[in-house]
């Protein structure tokens, strides 16, 4: 005997599974699409290696870290000879930025308490690691390290406190009065502290008042400077101006002795053949004088002079 279902309740149940159906399938690929990308499924990875003593604190998926950014993860851990080969997952973009002498370093992320990573400390080299290579390790201190790290170097101090406090008890002096000693220094420290303050201020009044000095000092320079900058370039254009006259007059003067020099230079044969013609007319003149038939027109003619007793005769007569 079968139950009949109402017509039309259920038509559309199968449809709506399918779909519900597909959307869960989808949501799910989404979610593992999501982790693959967060783990870096979808990056190509370069794998490089380490070999550790003792891989403590050290665990799959653990970030690798570059300048304390990620730039990948240890991939997987196996025995060997030497210890734990620990293989790490590398990016290839990041591997190109490491160079090949660096190592790894267990360390945490705030310090002590912090989560632990893989630190890659990069080294000076000029060429980048290669894939697949292997670097150097240094683990992490633990407590117990950290303590006697602490303890070598707290033991000197406590050294030299110890001897002082030896020398001090073999001194003979009572550590009371040398406290008092050193609470009397400590409180005269106040009246120390104001000296020093009133110093300072004193120190900085006469600061201020040599700065006033010697902004005023700059301003007189500088009015000086305004005064003389203002009165240079009239005298420059003065001086210039008589210099440029200086220079017209010795050009022109220059060119007058030029030309009475040129105007001498072209006398001078004038006066050389005026001075020939003077000594050849003075030449024809005298031998014209010895020439006979004019020798006597050429006489010279002596003047009458009367003798100085005959004016003193003619005086005389007048006066009778």
């Amino acid at each position: 005997m079968s139950i009949a279902l109402p017509p039309g309740r259920f038509s559309g149940l199968l449809l709506k599974v399918n779909a519900f159906l597909l959307i869960a399938l989808i949501l799910v690929a989404g979610f593992i699409g999501l982790v693959a990308y967060k783990q870096g499924w979808f990056v190509h990875q370069s794998p490089i290696h380490f070999v550790t003593l003792n891989a403590l604190g050290i665990n799959k998926g653990m970030p690798v870290k570059l300048h304390g950014f990620t730039v990948g993860s240890v991939s997987d851990l196996q025995l060997a000879p030497g210890g734990v080969d620990v293989r790490l997952s590398i990016g290839s973009e990041y591997l190109m930025r490491i160079p090949q002498d660096s190592h790894a370093k267990h360390a945490r992320e705030a310090g002590v308490i912090g989560a632990s990573v893989i630190d890659i400390i990069p080294g000076k080299a000029e060429r980048a690691l290669a894939e697949g290579a292997q670097i150097s390790f240094e683990p992490a201190r633990g407590i117990s390290e950290i303590i006697d790290d602490f303890r070598r170097q707290a033991i000197p101090a406590f050294t030299e406190v110890k001897q002082a406090m030896s020398q001090v008890g073999r001194s003979g002096e009572d550590i009371t009065e040398i406290l008092a000693n050193l609470r009397h220094e400590v409180d005269r420290l106040p009246a120390t502290h104001r000296a020093v303050r009133k110093l300072v201020e004193e120190a900085s009044q006469a600061t201020s008042d040599l700065g006033k000095q010697a902004a005023a000092t700059l301003q007189a320079v500088e009015r000086v400077a305004g005064t003389v900058e203002h009165a240079v370039p009239v005298l420059s254009e003065k001086l210039a101006s008589g210099i440029q006259s200086i220079d017209a007059a010795a050009t022109q003067l220059k060119k007058t002795g030029e030309e009475a020099q040129l105007t001498l230079r072209n006398a001078r044969p004038l006066l050389d053949h005026g001075e020939t013609a003077a000594r050849e007319a003075g030449d024809v003149l005298t031998a014209a004088k010895r020439i006979w038939p004019l020798s006597d027109s050429f006489k010279e003619s002596s003047d009458g002079m009367l003798p100085i007793d005959s004016f003193e005769a003619q005086g005389k007569g007048r006066a009778r």
